[in-house]
């Protein structure tokens, strides 16, 4: 999506999106219907042109998955659905194929109207931060990721409902975020560190936070390599 979509859709929010390469193996996705807003930060596997041919099988099968429908499917459907698209796919059930290639998604559809939040996730967390709260609310999703056959059967995305009100914020990224390593001991930005830099700035517009989170990760890459 382009900034003007997600402002039309979103109003006040932001996005730090810094590709490694050219072409990326993250992506950002979203969809509207009627009172429904969908929006997903998906991880796909593979970083450079195996990453983006990922993240172009993806957009297609989530794109595909929400149209070929008149219900307005939850994001644990949506997951679920497109676990299943991803292996048949990439022919991951074939006899011989061991092939792991999927994807690691947060995904929350957003009614306005109802000020209703429902998020689901694979392997990627969301946070909320309530106004006036001093603490991260975290939801963890579960467990399994998009595509593979190595949880075959167990693969299940529920849905979570994510109560909000007016002045509430939410987050979710991609793995690039945590996993960059820098700081004094060059390890992981892990996710503490997001939460704490969260909660240290409550009461800051998403803009402010844009800005916040870009120097922190520069910052914390330094001299060392994205």
């Amino acid at each position: 999506p382009e900034h003007v979509d997600l402002e039309n859709a979103l109003g006040d929010y932001f996005m730090y999106y810094k590709p490694k390469d050219a072409v990326s193996g993250d992506f950002p996705w979203l969809y509207e219907r009627d009172d429904y807003t969908y929006i997903a930060a998906v991880d796909c596997t593979g970083h450079g042109v195996p990453g983006a041919m990922m993240s172009l099988i993806g957009h297609l099968l989530l794109n595909d998955i929400v149209n070929n429908t008149k219900s307005y499917k939850t994001p644990g459907e949506i997951l679920n659905e497109l676990h299943h698209a991803v292996v048949s796919t990439l022919k991951q059930d074939a006899p011989g194929n061991k092939a792991a290639d999927g994807m690691d998604v947060a995904i929350c559809r957003i009614s306005k109207d109802q000020k209703e939040v429902l998020y689901a996730g694979a392997h990627r967390p969301l946070y909320k931060l309530v106004e006036g709260e001093h603490e991260v609310i975290q939801y963890k999703g579960s467990k399994y990721p998009i595509g593979g056959m190595q949880y075959s059967g167990e693969n299940n995305f529920e849905d979570q409902k994510v109560d909000v009100v007016e002045g509430d914020q939410i987050f979710f990224f991609s793995d690039g975020l945590p996993d960059q390593f820098g700081g004094p001991d060059n390890r992981k930005l892990g996710p503490k560190r997001i939460r704490r830099l969260i909660e240290e700035n409550k009461g800051k517009s998403m803009d402010e936070f844009n800005v916040l989170f870009e120097n922190h990760f520069m910052e914390w890459m330094g001299d060392g390599k994205q």
